[in-house]
């Protein structure tokens, strides 16, 4: 049986499709857990044009990550 399914796999462009697959949501997965988010973003990756939807989260939030932003002073301004 399970040597059945590996030749079907090997025989289609299926094989290719899922290792694609996995070569997209394993980096994204990577990425998103060392920013701070949840890696379970990446399986939007599986749907197509899902990618757009972590890369949007990304984007458009602040990463847990990274520390506040600290206010910057204002300088006084000279007048003549």
């Amino acid at each position: 049986m399970p040597q059945d399914l590996i030749d079907t796999l090997s025989q289609g462009p299926l094989l290719g499709l899922m290792l694609f697959q996995v070569a997209i949501v394993w980096p994204m997965s990577r990425i998103l857990r060392r920013a701070g988010f949840s890696p379970l973003w990446a399986l939007f990756s599986l749907v197509p044009l899902g990618h757009v939807v972590p890369i949007g989260v990304m984007a458009h939030s602040r990463w847990p990550v990274l520390p506040a932003r600290q206010t910057r002073k204002v300088k006084a301004r000279r007048t003549a």
